[in-house]
């Protein structure tokens, strides 16, 4: 710390954390609705009995940093000394020129007493050997609870590694679904701003206040029509009448379900009023903090120029099999190796899923790669016109379908992927399998729904195997049995997503 003093150091964590002058988290940092992955973490993140530090990773603008100050005004709201709660982002270049030891210790000598601790490390992969740093700090100090986040999965796993098995928890926040899209924009229905009461008179203000608690959006009388207990699981047993119910309490939620594909589910810019300019703002981040930014300093990238193509290229083929000699040939002759190697960077990045060839005689070296969310996709080929475009919309709503059952696989350690037969080339759009279920999915969102015989569902070879077609057009619903007696459950995309993430 020769360059930086110690006081420049003091006047970051102060200037960081608030709180501990007002007693309050700034209320433009803590958002209304609380996510899954948040109760996930404060289950974990306060557990005493089973101590674990805790870790929130996945891509940037997702709400890992949202999900922090949640928890701080929940400790906070519980009576804990806001002293004794520290928040820093490792992305500050200030912290760069000292170790994570000497920051906490600097904390506890200036800031804190005795007692329990609560510390929140933003970006923490920007940490000069914060993996080393914490093993010490969880075995010494029994009276310090960790929570991170990081955006860079191989860089966090490495270090995860090496400083010890059973420290650590992993929970991966991806963007929103469907459902929690829906939420989030139910919830900023309901806001009334400061200019709407600048304006009334307080009786006016008073009815108001009486009314809006009173009433319910579009989406909560929407989702008061579905029962609480359904699952995606139990739709095959229903009756012609009770799914054509539940699909037409759903349809109100079809233009919420176009925008969606459109922005995608990043928290931002869900609220967003110039989608536009949202979208620009997605794009800037991508290319120019990721890629040109976060991938080379963490992954030792040399040359940006092929990983931006690489990632151009798979925003093209997003839901398609990746044909590495074809994407060489088209990436100026770039070697299979990097092609490889720049994949399974993006991945860590958390930019791109990877979909693997499941089950039976399949083509093991070609994966299909979905782009991590629809917005990144639609923001970096700068697509605006995707609802008039057929082929587009097919290739959206299977990125989709697979981001959502990828998710809701997570909580059952299931492996998701897809079938191909390589003598008839028949393929299963989306393979899931855990030890509780087994989804099969096919996006049907270009062509009719009909089942020929010679559809690889019929190759299904569990009687109890759960079989989906998604659909486009909102009354293509219904329960069609087989030959073979297996059931094949129609349901339109918007409804499949919005109760899946609601199951989740």
């Amino acid at each position: 710390m020769s360059i930086i003093k110690e006081e420049d150091i003091l006047k970051v964590l102060i200037s960081y954390n608030p709180w501990w002058r007002n007693f309050e988290v700034p209320k433009e940092e803590v958002k209304e609705m609380k996510r899954k992955a948040f109760f996930e973490a404060q289950e974990a993140f306060l557990n005493n009995e089973i101590r674990r530090f805790v870790l929130l990773t996945g891509a940037r603008r997702v709400g890992k940093t949202t999900i922090v100050f949640q928890q701080i005004k929940e400790l906070i709201d519980k009576g804990k000394d806001p002293k004794h709660i520290l928040y820093v982002s490792f992305d500050n270049p200030i912290l760069k020129f000292c170790t994570l030891d000497k920051l906490i210790e600097l904390y506890e000598i200036n800031f804190t007493g005795d007692g329990e601790k609560y510390l929140f490390l933003d970006e923490i992969q920007y940490a000069e050997d914060w993996n080393k740093w914490l093993k010490v700090i969880y075995d010494k100090n029994t009276n310090i609870h960790i929570m991170a986040t990081g955006s860079a999965s191989p860089i966090i796993n490495k270090g995860l590694a090496e400083s010890g098995a059973g420290r650590w928890i992993t929970i991966t926040v991806p963007t929103l679904s469907f459902y929690e899209y829906c939420q989030l924009k139910s919830i900023n229905e309901k806001k009334i701003t400061v200019k709407d009461f600048n304006n009334m008179t307080v009786e006016e203000v008073n009815k108001l206040l009486v009314k809006d608690l009173a009433k319910k959006t579009e989406i909560e009388a929407i989702d008061n029509n579905i029962p609480s207990d359904l699952k995606i699981e139990d739709l095959e047993n229903l009756d012609e009448k009770k799914l054509g119910d539940i699909i037409n309490s759903l349809l109100g939620l079809q233009k919420h379900f176009n925008r969606y594909l459109r922005i995608g589910g990043f928290p931002e810019l869900v609220l967003a009023t110039d989608d536009a300019y949202a979208g620009k703002i997605l794009r800037e981040d991508i290319v120019d903090k990721v890629l040109k930014r976060d991938m080379p300093s963490l992954f030792g990238i040399r040359n940006i120029s092929i990983l931006e193509k690489v990632f151009l290229y798979l925003c093209f083929e997003s839901s398609n099999i990746i044909n590495y000699n074809k994407m060489s040939q088209e990436l100026d002759n770039t070697s299979i190796a990097t092609i490889q190697d720049y994949i399974m960077y993006l991945k860590n990045a958390n930019l791109i899923y990877e979909s693997k060839p499941i089950g039976g005689k399949v083509l093991k070296s070609k994966p299909k790669v979905y782009i991590a969310d629809s917005a990144i996709r639609n923001a970096v080929l700068m697509k605006d016109d995707i609802i008039t475009d057929p082929t587009e919309m097919g290739y959206i709503v299977e990125t989709a379908v697979y981001r959502h059952v990828y998710t809701y696989m997570q909580k059952f350690n299931g492996t998701v992927g897809y079938y191909r037969d390589s003598k008839t080339e028949k393929e299963i759009d989306i393979v899931a399998e855990s030890v509780k279920t087994n989804l099969y999915i096919e996006v049907k969102y270009r062509e009719k729904t009909a089942i020929k015989k010679d559809n690889s569902l019929y190759n299904i070879p569990k009687q109890n195997d759960k079989i989906y077609v998604i659909t486009k057009d909102p009354m293509d619903y219904g329960i069609t049995k087989l030959e073979n007696n297996k059931k094949v459950v129609r349901i339109p995309a918007f409804a499949f997503l919005y109760l899946l993430g609601k199951q989740e």
